[in-house]
């Protein structure tokens, strides 16, 4: 698969302003409590103005509205439908066709997560041993994209041939889906900088979130000749933190022979 690439803009405090919503029909019963819902993101952008409906049906009576760019929050789908069950000030409250929202997820961590990569064989190459922490730097908004990225210092400590290595690589993760896909399949990009390459310096290790299967897959790198050969297996990952975590270790074990020559180098400068 073609790896996307993330122009980047400038960090943003705030993605998105959550617009006022007209209530037009004041209800005591739950919307929802005769649905059947299967599961969906949490949260999502719309991006046109919707109305938002009693029913999970065209015709059904008009309970509110949602505005361009409003943030909305989720509890699921009608099952076998585009209809998405939200929320207003946390009660339920009706249903958006799920053609007027994208699904977001939110890659701001309240502290740097810390983790150790393992010394296991994979293929022919038996991987170094790391310690790394996730540092979470802010947010950026894609330059002339509605894209949004969370993105993250990645400080690690290697011990390779008995020698510590220590370098900074970065990391960010998409909050909307990549390559402007409706699905929640979501772009996350570990960088290993200061890599001699013809073009370019920064070697990139591209994984894929995939929300609702609750896994990542490895998607690939931007220089094959300098990856390890061997097949990086799909992992679990249940949140957004296992994601970056599990993201961490395909990018090492994406890592080949080259990658460590240069870095070894780099630490003798």
């Amino acid at each position: 698969m073609t790896r996307a690439s993330v122009k980047r803009g400038a960090i943003i405090g705030t993605v998105f302003l959550l617009s006022l919503i007209v209530v037009t029909t004041v209800r005591a019963t739950d919307p929802f409590e005769k649905v059947k819902l299967t599961p969906s993101v949490k949260t999502y952008l719309v991006i046109k103005n919707i109305n938002v409906r009693e029913k999970p049906l065209t015709k059904s009576k008009r309970v509110g509205r949602f505005r361009n760019k409003s943030v909305v929050k989720a509890v699921g789908k009608a099952k076998g439908t585009k209809w998405v069950a939200v929320q207003k000030d946390g009660k339920n409250f009706g249903f958006v066709y799920g053609t007027a929202l994208v699904p977001m997820i939110d890659g701001k961590l309240t502290e740097p997560i810390n983790g150790n990569l393992s010394t296991k064989t994979v293929g022919k190459m038996k991987l170094t041993p790391c310690h790394y922490q996730i540092q979470f730097e802010g947010r950026v908004k894609v330059e002339g994209d509605m894209q949004v990225t969370s993105d993250y210092q990645l400080p690690v400590q290697c011990d390779y041939k008995k020698k510590p290595i220590k370098f900074t690589a970065t990391m960010f993760i998409t909050e909307l889906p990549y390559l402007d896909n409706r699905k929640p399949v979501y772009q996350i990009n570990v960088d290993v900088h200061n890599i001699p390459m013809e073009d370019e310096d920064v070697f990139s290790s591209t994984i894929l979130y995939h929300f609702l299967k609750k896994e990542i897959t490895f998607d690939g790198v931007n220089k094959e000749d300098m990856r390890n050969a061997a097949k990086i297996a799909n992992m679990k990952a249940a949140n957004v933190i296992e994601a970056l975590k599990g993201a961490v270790v395909m990018a090492h074990r994406s890592w080949g022979p080259k990658i460590w020559i240069a870095l070894a180098k780099a630490e003798d400068q």
